[in-house]
């Protein structure tokens, strides 16, 4: 299956560029698109990471320098957005604070940085720390003109919840751990939680089931997409390999009852972590990050609710190392695709995007 490159771009970012990750991309109901990432960072780990929100009005081509969502000491992590039923934008991401911890997570490199850093550490209070570390979500208007404080989430995933066709929203994720000492308030299971009132309250409903023999901490980055016939497909990033010759792999699994009960997890494809995106003919987008060389972002088709999978579709080989990825994909309305992630660019991640067709 082949695709027809209609035009690509980085976004630009602010004067001096910093470094940008994990983003999300919406379009709203007036047409224009809206990104939210982690920005004003200087590294894959660092603790600048703040909440970034970008804007266009013309479909790709141009976009507004940066407004600021968040601002607080720790490092605020892979963003998400979506509108609720009411018009309302909802904004999730977490905080972490691995750049404290600095012989476990940092490479060399990073960690030559990281005395830098030493003053913000020396600066977090056990306040701080007790206040900002965790699941958060910001709401906003309509336009995202106006935003509250953030609150606190039961959990969290890469690219937000999703709407379902009751209009209630569906958020498969992470689960909020009630300890203070890990790097990220990250929890053991992935679960469901539903909202019946646009975001303002969540209930877990449900957890993933594990496949015997499987370390449940191993899953990641999970998404979830409600299908034409209502079927709800969640993917996750599952980092326990023997199922699948050593590798990575992005597993599926299903919900006929609005999120309270799941089929088993079977793997689908190499590649992580997936975006999905419902078609306005009823065929369901997955997009990802395909971190083999030649490293880049492929995607693959359903015609049937997600039961079965086209061959992929590649929209870029070229990335210059393995970070880079998390893409997030929205439909036109010409049927074309704009999909949006990052990506290394001399060394520094930023913002890159395509608008294509799909030779199908």
């Amino acid at each position: 299956m082949n695709i027809i490159k209609l035009f690509d771009g980085w976004i630009k970012t602010e004067d001096v560029p910093t470094y940008h990750g994990w983003p999300t991309m919406i379009r709203t109901a007036d047409g224009e698109l809206l990104v939210v990432c982690s920005g004003g960072r200087r590294s894959h780990i660092c603790p600048y990471g703040r909440v970034f929100l970008y804007r266009s009005k013309d479909d790709g081509k141009t976009w507004n320098h940066p407004e600021h969502l968040s601002s607080g000491p720790l490092d605020d992590r892979d963003a998400g957005i979506i509108a609720a039923a009411d018009g309302s934008l909802l904004v999730n991401y977490f905080t972490s604070v691995a750049f404290a911890e600095h012989d476990t997570y940092l490479s060399f490199e990073t960690k030559k940085s990281a005395e830098n850093w030493k003053h913000i550490e020396d600066n977090i209070s056990l306040s701080d720390l007790i206040r900002e570390h965790g699941f958060f979500m910001i709401r906003g208007s309509a336009d995202g003109k106006t935003w509250s404080e953030k609150f606190i989430t039961p959990v969290n995933n890469v690219h937000g919840p999703t709407l379902l066709s009751d209009g209630s929203l569906l958020w498969v994720g992470k689960e909020l751990s009630p300890f203070y000492c890990k790097a990220s308030r990250t929890g053991t299971n992935t679960v469901a939680a539903r909202s019946v009132d646009n975001g303002e309250h969540w209930d877990i409903i449900s957890k993933l089931p594990v496949p015997e023999g499987q370390d449940v901490s191993c899953f990641e980055e999970a998404y979830a997409i409600q299908a034409a016939d209502g079927t709800i497909i969640a993917q996750v990033r599952n980092h326990n390999t023997g199922a699948t010759g050593g590798e990575v792999f992005t597993w599926q699994c299903e919900s006929c009852d609005g999120g309270l009960t799941w089929t088993e997890l079977h793997p689908v494809t190499y590649g992580f972590p997936t975006h999905l995106l419902k078609l306005a003919d009823g065929r369901l987008l997955m997009t990802y990050s395909y971190r083999k060389e030649p490293f880049g972002i492929r995607g693959r088709f359903s015609r049937d609710n997600g039961k079965n999978w086209s061959e992929e579709v590649i929209l870029s080989d070229d990335a210059e190392c393995i970070d880079f990825g998390y893409p997030s994909s929205v439909e036109m309305p010409d049927g074309s695709f704009i999909t949006l992630w990052y990506e290394s660019r001399n060394k520094l991640a930023q913002l890159r995007y395509m608008r294509w067709k799909s030779s199908l």
